[in-house]
């Protein structure tokens, strides 16, 4: 079997660490090479590009880190609302607010979204969830 190396940050070793032997993994690489098949598997639909695809679309808005972020936020969503059927934003406490699209599209329109979100200041997190059948 090959060898591969990789740079891992402290903290995230010792999440390793803390994981296999909580889970009864023989070593760092068992626990490795089963996150890395998870995630395989859990973005295989991602290799049919031209397919569309339904999911969820997740940002999540923090205002001390981004001036006008929701703002922001919903300018992309009209830039692509031609791929959303459904679009829900809540705020969540002073700070933090939650913004939810349902989408349908192949996975490049989706992708350059998801893109843009990210790129925007004051979004902390996104998430995409595929809806497979």
């Amino acid at each position: 079997m090959p060898i591969v190396s990789i740079s891992i940050p402290d903290k995230l070793l010792e999440k390793i660490d803390e994981f296999t032997i909580r889970y009864g993994y023989t070593g760092r690489s068992e626990l490795i090479r089963e996150a890395i098949r998870e995630f395989i598997e859990s973005k295989q639909w991602v290799l049919e590009e031209k397919k569309p695809i339904k999911g969820i679309l997740v940002a999540l808005t923090d205002h001390e880190q981004g001036h006008r972020v929701d703002e922001k936020v919903i300018s992309i969503i009209h830039e692509y609302q031609s791929i959303i059927t459904s679009f829900y934003h809540q705020i969540l406490e002073e700070k933090w607010c939650l913004n939810i699209a349902v989408v349908e599209s192949p996975w490049t329109s989706i992708r350059d979204m998801l893109a843009k979100l990210r790129k925007t200041r004051g979004v902390v997190k996104t998430w995409f969830i595929p809806i497979t059948s």
